[in-house]
């Protein structure tokens, strides 16, 4: 996927009392649905489905199961977000913006399935955490600072929540907006926090290119909070995310509250 991706199971014992062993095989599981989805849908193998589907190879009905799949999960999210999340854009087929939170998304039922509760799964800076940390506390998810790239903004204390960012550290103004094609330019960053990791990663992507309409979004989403960061190294959140961080650093920048509207 072009990207890390970090498994921490706190749990020595999964399920049937097998302890490490039973970690183990959880663990290689989940990374080899991470591997599988790599071969299916990135952009970059020129073997995989979605390659093949765009140099007109292969028709996405007959692409299988897991393109057929995402390609309904993108459709439902297209018209959940009014139009701002699409996997198809300038007439190519790319579900990267969906992919990598329903991988984590999938790694965390297998996970589940063999019995582990306290772990998190990180994958390019996406997390969805479960239960506690080693020290019996939430899991500390650290927002990068978009700018100083050794800071962090803000950091969530999370127990059961995912963290999703979409911004420009790494790619630049990737992320485009569906409807004019354009580049999303409004926000330097945009973290959304909830319960489900595959849907905190598209509204994030989503928000992203809809600028500053997407605080407004966010605010009619029930269980998700968000914080953004424009260029002028100004952020605003929704008015529960605050209640979800520890204390700001000080290279935190200014905050605003956004509250619905």
């Amino acid at each position: 996927m072009g990207m890390p991706v970090t498994i921490q199971v706190v749990d020595g014992e999964a399920a049937g009392g097998a302890g490490d062993g039973a970690r183990d095989r959880a663990l290689q599981d989940a990374f080899d649905d991470f591997a599988l989805l790599d071969r299916t849908f990135s952009p970059f193998l020129g073997n995989s489905e979605v390659s093949r589907i765009n140099r007109g190879e292969l028709r996405p009905e007959d692409a299988g199961q897991l393109v057929t799949q995402a390609i309904s999960l993108c459709r439902l999210y297209e018209q959940a977000t009014d139009g701002y999340f699409s996997a198809w854009i300038a007439g190519h087929f790319d579900p990267s913006g969906l992919v990598k939170g329903w991988a984590i998304d999938r790694a965390c039922s297998i996970l589940d399935e063999h019995g582990c509760r306290d772990y998190f799964v990180d994958a390019g800076g996406d997390v969805q955490t479960r239960g506690r940390n080693p020290q019996g506390g939430p899991w500390r998810v650290g927002i990068r600072h978009p700018v100083e790239r050794d800071k962090v903004a803000c950091v969530v204390l999370a127990s059961g929540l995912a963290v999703a960012t979409s911004g420009t550290y790494e790619k630049g103004e990737h992320v485009l907006d569906p409807h004019s094609g354009k580049p999303a330019g409004e926000w330097l960053s945009f973290t959304v926090v909830g319960p489900d990791i595959l849907q905190a990663d598209v509204y994030a992507t989503a928000c992203l290119a809809m600028g500053v309409a997407g605080l407004q979004f966010m605010t009619r989403v029930a269980r998700y909070e968000a914080y953004a960061i424009d260029h002028s190294l100004r952020a605003v959140y929704t008015a529960g995310f605050k209640a979800l961080c520890e204390t700001a650093p000080p290279s935190s920048p200014q905050p605003g509250v956004v509250t619905p509207g």
